[in-house]
């Protein structure tokens, strides 16, 4: 007599296995989800670093005055990342880089030309990366605190990671000379 295996039990070890199968496929999106993630957090990283690497070396400079320093203002604003809500939605911007630009040129017109590095915004055509950057200083402070966040989607810029350093001031603190009456 021979022992064979019951339809029950082929039934139970199809099920099984078409569990395990499916518990496979389904990894699968969380990986593909993962990898762009992934892709997209090394993107903003760079990109980061094209925007946030100009401003340290400019407003760490030697070269820079306590004048010229102390022409920086906290830029797109006072409230910070407030700045990229819209009033009326709360939403963010449709267009974020504008005043994202328009805190990186605050910044390198007050010291980018004493402190000679590339005072262009980076390229981010290739990345299509939509970037938000806040520069806060408080008045008399010698730190200025730079936020740096880029994402594909403007909407989602607050919820990107935020990139943050704080740059204190190495440069000349201004002399009189003795022609302005300085002197002995």
């Amino acid at each position: 007599m021979k022992k064979a295996f019951t339809l029950l039990e082929v039934n139970l070890a199809i099920m099984i296995m078409a569990g395990g199968i499916l518990s496979i496929i389904g990894l699968y999106g969380l990986g593909f989800r993962e990898s762009r993630q992934s892709r997209e957090d090394v993107t903003a990283t760079t990109y980061a670093d094209a925007v946030m690497s100009p401003l340290v070396m400019a407003l760490s400079s030697t070269n820079v005055t306590w004048q010229d320093f102390d022409r920086i203002r906290s830029s797109p604003g006072e409230e910070g990342w407030g700045a990229y809500l819209n009033r009326s939605t709360g939403l963010v911007d449709q267009d974020p880089q504008g005043k994202a630009q328009q805190a990186w040129q605050a910044v390198m017109s007050a010291v980018g030309s004493k402190a000679k590095v590339n005072t262009s915004w980076p390229n981010s055509a290739k990345s299509g990366m939509k970037a938000g950057l806040v520069v806060l200083r408080e008045e008399g402070s010698a730190v200025v605190r730079l936020g740096f966040r880029a994402t594909r989607e403007p909407a989602e810029l607050l919820a990107a990671p935020l990139f943050y350093t704080e740059v204190r001031f190495q440069g000349q603190t201004d002399v009189r000379s003795e022609s302005e009456g300085g002197g002995k």
